[in-house]
């Protein structure tokens, strides 16, 4: 049976939550996996731009599999971003056939014709052999990108830190955490615009998303009601332009799991080095504000040579690879 767990009710979506980890796990010793308190925030949360709705298979009243669905609600309308998992005793019995079939009936009655799903293949597979990408496959399913999953463990030895470019010239760094300073909040949406652009999405059937002040603040708030850290460096040209931010998000409750999220340095401000500075100033206050995180995490595009150097001079190492699949209608 499948049903619609109200995200309201502690128990039901701890249980949800219960079987989503349990699948996630399963042979992926290094696999990120949300936390309760982060699914719980993201799923009951209000908010404009999309809404979630989440679904359970169950069986003798256990839940046996999961689907999370995404709906962006200003950007692609027309997408529907899915997650099915089935416990690991419980796989090769048609749950996970069911929980899909049953997300394409929610997409036609809301009118989206493009279903994404992430498929995390760790080292050593190919990807059409692991049973995530083989079950994408056997639906229709089609590789339209990849990312590769890298891992940083903390804390970074001195001597490589040590080695790592750290003079921005006439630049600026500025760090916050928190809530962005009010002077800045414009320049910096106009920059997560940027990032949206620039960022590679193979072939995707996307479009970028605008941010704007008022977009900042709401995500801002999000993350406050899901007992989120950030800590946010921006570098500061001269004229006072802002050229360029990196992002790193500390869960509540993670076990020293931090996540780096969006480093993007701006075209007119390129080939300075300025991207590691900014890695590396987010490390230091990580170090001071936050320590007791263990690892970063994060996920670059493979043809990113720019990028995954920077990860690389600062000891990143792949886990596993990430591979977007898509099935349009």
């Amino acid at each position: 049976m499948i049903s619609r767990i109200d995200t309201t009710d502690d128990t039901a979506l701890r249980a949800w939550h219960s079987t989503m980890r349990e699948a996630a796990l399963a042979d992926r010793p290094e696999a990120a996996v949300m936390g309760y308190a982060d699914l719980r925030g993201m799923v009951t949360a209000p908010r404009e731009d999309r809404r979630y709705r989440v679904y359970a298979a169950t069986e003798a009243g256990r839940v046996v599999g999961t689907l999370l669905m995404e709906l962006p609600d200003l950007e692609n309308r027309h997408l529907a971003e899915l997650d099915v998992s089935v416990a690991r005793d419980c796989r090769r019995r048609g749950h996970g056939s069911a929980l899909l079939a049953f997300a394409g009936e929610v997409m036609a009655e809301e009118g989206r014709t493009t279903a994404l799903g992430e498929v995390y293949v760790p080292d050593g597979w190919a990807p059409g052999d692991w049973p995530g990408a083989a079950f994408a496959l056997a639906h229709g399913f089609e590789s339209a990108h990849e990312e590769d999953y890298l891992v940083l463990d903390l804390p970074v030895e001195p001597e490589r830190l040590s080695a790592i470019p750290t003079h921005t010239g006439p630049y600026r760094l500025r760090t916050w955490t928190g809530r962005c300073p009010e002077e800045l909040v414009e320049a910096y949406a106009t920059m997560r615009t940027a990032m949206a652009q620039d960022v590679p999405t193979g072939e995707l059937d996307t479009e970028p998303e605008v941010w704007d002040a008022a977009r900042v603040r709401a995500e801002e708030r999000r993350r406050e009601g899901q007992e989120y850290g950030t800590v946010v460096s921006v570098a500061e040209a001269p004229s006072g332009e802002l050229a360029g931010y990196s992002m790193v998000l500390v869960p509540s409750g993670s076990g020293g799991e931090v996540y780096q999220e969006d480093t993007l340095v701006m075209r007119a401000h390129r080939g300075l080095r300025l991207g590691s500075a900014l890695k590396l100033r987010n490390l230091e206050v990580l170090a001071r504000e936050h320590p007791g995180s263990t690892q970063v995490r994060t996920w670059v595009d493979p043809d990113n040579a720019p990028m995954r150097d920077v990860n690389l001079r600062f000891g990143f190492r792949r886990v596993e690879r990430m591979v977007e699949f898509q099935r349009v209608r």
